[in-house]
């Protein structure tokens, strides 16, 4: 039986792991909770039924909650939680804000990142109280303090899937900020719950952004974007790199909504012959990044037509539906691709070149062709587009639609065909909008 040192995770008394044997075989196939029980005076365990690792670990979570002697404190009386700083755990905290909140949020991967960069930070505060924490403690202003101090040095790494860190670059204050208002939101989250938890509410607030973030200053030009166009269509491999590169002409979106893009019906972004794409898939509550519904420009149909053909056909290399696609596999990025692309045009590698660099660039690009500034605003989701705009795009973004057909047709003029995909061999028709001519 495993002993709880190495538990794959762990919450007052209860830990999780595999239920083995002192052989090492499996005594069933699903992930245990295990607990010492002090009447008995013996370890006793109770199956998950699962062999996911976060479904049991909500699980571990649920029968942590509904023990009186391991969870916040109860009143005597009726049995309720009581607010109680001084005993319930920041770990804890955590622990139910993502539970009950974060897990379920369209950003949800974020928000694991940014508390679990405030979990390593427990584990390295071990001067202080460690992973024991409280509410109460993690609220003041000494906490943050040494948070901060402590952030400012831990980089920001990338690991292989054999967990090997293979990049790693120092980190900027604003990621730092992001995992304080992370913070502030899950302890404020055990205040406001029903019954409170805690009743510690933190005595600080995120650094504003404007003092913790230089201004990008840097902008592509048409010609290094071309260039970028005829690299990544020179090559099959670089497929998915290419999609985005056009699907980010055409659509100015931030890189994550890039790669979120899909011709699977039940997401209804898109279907057939549509001139409107959604960038907010069915079923995802729109965050402050608004996604807006955008007109479709001639290039991106193109590739959302081949997307959806090349999905249906059986033995070939299918794209899973995914605009941007790893052999038919979504991808959370292009960062490989891109730095590899930068390299070989010999393009700067620093923070002003990274992909959100295309969504500034187009969008001087666009302001310097004539596009209205409350149209672009609208077209990148800077604010919620009026339900009525929906039905008349020619009104409403038209500004923003002939400013990047200018650019699109300066594209196709200095690298002609890199607009399209390079194994279709299918030459998309004359389209006319807004009075410019594509090929």
């Amino acid at each position: 039986m495993p002993g709880r040192e190495d538990a794959l995770y762990s919450r007052g008394k209860y830990w999780l792991d595999w239920d083995t044997t002192k052989a090492g075989t499996l005594r069933t196939p699903f992930l245990t909770i295990f607990w010492y029980d002090e009447a008995k005076g013996r370890v006793r365990s109770s199956s998950t039924g699962t062999t996911d690792v976060t479904a049991a670990g909500r699980k571990l979570d649920a029968k942590w909650r509904t023990d009186a002697g391991e969870a916040h404190a109860f009143c005597p009386t009726c049995g309720q939680s009581m607010p109680d700083a001084d005993t319930y755990l920041l770990t804890d905290a955590i622990a139910d804000y993502r539970e009950e909140w974060g897990d379920s949020r369209p950003s949800a991967e974020s928000i694991k990142a940014r508390l679990k960069h405030v979990v390593d930070f427990l584990e390295a505060d071990v001067d202080h109280s460690g992973l024991a924490t409280t509410c109460e403690i993690a609220a003041g202003t000494p906490f943050i303090k040494r948070f901060r101090a402590w952030s400012k040095e831990q980089p920001v790494t990338w690991r292989n899937g054999q967990g090997i860190i293979t990049k790693s670059k120092p980190r900027a204050p604003s990621t730092t900020e992001e995992s304080v208002l992370q913070l502030i939101a899950a302890l404020n989250h055990a205040c406001d719950a029903t019954p409170p938890r805690s009743d510690a509410r933190p005595s600080y607030k995120p650094l504003p952004r404007k003092s913790v973030s230089s201004k990008r200053s840097m902008r592509l030009d048409v010609p290094v974007l071309a260039d970028m166009l005829a690299y990544a269509s020179d090559n099959r491999r670089r497929r998915g790199l290419h999609a985005f590169l056009v699907a980010s002409i055409c659509t100015i979106a931030r890189p994550d909504t890039v790669v979120d893009i899909s011709t699977a019906p039940q997401r209804r972004q898109w279907r057939p012959g549509s001139a409107t794409i959604d960038l907010n898939p069915a079923g995802r509550q729109q965050t402050k990044k608004y996604r807006p519904v955008l007109p479709v420009l001639p290039p991106l149909a193109d590739w959302l037509d081949d997307t959806l053909r090349l999905a249906d056909i059986k033995g070939y290399d299918r794209t899973g539906g995914w605009l941007v696609n790893y052999y038919g596999r979504p991808v959370q990025g292009i960062e490989t691709a891109w730095e590899t692309m930068l390299q070989k045009l010999g393009l700067p590698r620093d923070r002003e070149w990274e992909p959100y660099i295309l969504r500034h660039s187009l969008a001087t690009m666009a302001r310097g062709r004539g596009a209205k500034k409350w149209d672009l605003e609208g077209y990148m989701g800077h604010h919620a587009s009026d339900q009525v705009e929906t039905y008349a795009f020619d009104d409403a973004y038209s500004s923003v639609v002939k400013a990047l057909t200018e650019v699109l047709h300066e594209l196709d003029q200095r690298s002609p065909g890199a607009l399209h995909r390079a194994d279709t061999g299918v030459v998309s028709n004359v389209v006319r909008i807004g009075g410019q001519k594509m090929t």
